[in-house]
């Protein structure tokens, strides 16, 4: 047996591609006053198979949006809520005290 190590090759890694994210056209249809179950429909991102997934991950998305999100210009955009903000910070002072 040899001293040396062999080496071996390996095969370049790709970085994977994903579908790039329709922030835009969720912005557009969240002020159209949409359902989240309609938005997953629209983007694409419904699954019949596992729904409470597919809106899990639109309602995570909206969330995101609300914090902000980066739009096709390149301005930082904060998505509305639907309600005010008394409700928003009342949701999230009951949130905070479940935890």
């Amino acid at each position: 047996m040899s001293a040396t190590k062999s080496t071996v090759k390996v095969r370049g890694t790709k970085k994977r591609a994903y579908r790039p994210f329709p922030y835009g056209r969720i912005a557009r249809m969240w002020s159209a006053k949409k359902t989240i179950a309609q938005i997953a429909q629209a983007i694409g991102r419904f699954d019949n198979q596992n729904p409470k997934r597919s809106l899990h991950a639109v309602r995570d998305c909206l969330r995101r949006m609300h914090k902000g999100y980066v739009d096709a210009r390149g301005r930082l955009i904060k998505l509305p809520h639907r309600v005010s903000p008394a409700i928003v910070r009342a949701c999230r002072k009951a949130g905070f005290s479940a935890a």
